[in-house]
């Protein structure tokens, strides 16, 4: 898939539907009408929740991930770039590793423990 807007409000419609907010993989808010702006928020008790979101590559393009549909999420911007390009990473006190899906060619990301 291409990665644009248009494809990018298609996967968030394929995952999430209709929700203007929702919650990336590590809980992070996204909001449907914040893609692609880092700057974009909301504010709860006082405090800015930045909720701009992109596609991030599951199995990174580096290690020979694609723009394969099934390869790609929804996640807010700040998880994306916390995940960068590895396949092995921390957000805030969580460790995240991407692994194959047995018996497929896909990938998941899965919270170590």
């Amino acid at each position: 898939m291409k990665i644009n807007r248009t494809n990018a409000m298609q996967l968030w419609y394929e995952s999430f539907g209709d929700k203007e907010y929702a919650e990336d993989f590590h809980g992070n808010l996204m909001c449907r009408s914040a893609y692609g702006d880092a700057d974009y928020f909301i504010r709860e008790n006082g405090q800015r929740i930045y909720c701009g979101w992109n596609i991030h590559h599951i199995l990174p393009k580096t290690h020979g991930g694609t723009d394969a549909t099934e390869n790609l999420i929804c996640t807010n911007i700040i998880t994306n770039e916390s995940a960068s390009d590895k396949i092995t990473y921390w957000i805030d006190d969580s460790q995240y590793q991407v692994k194959k899906i047995f018996g497929t060619h896909k990938y998941q990301i899965v919270q170590l423990q």
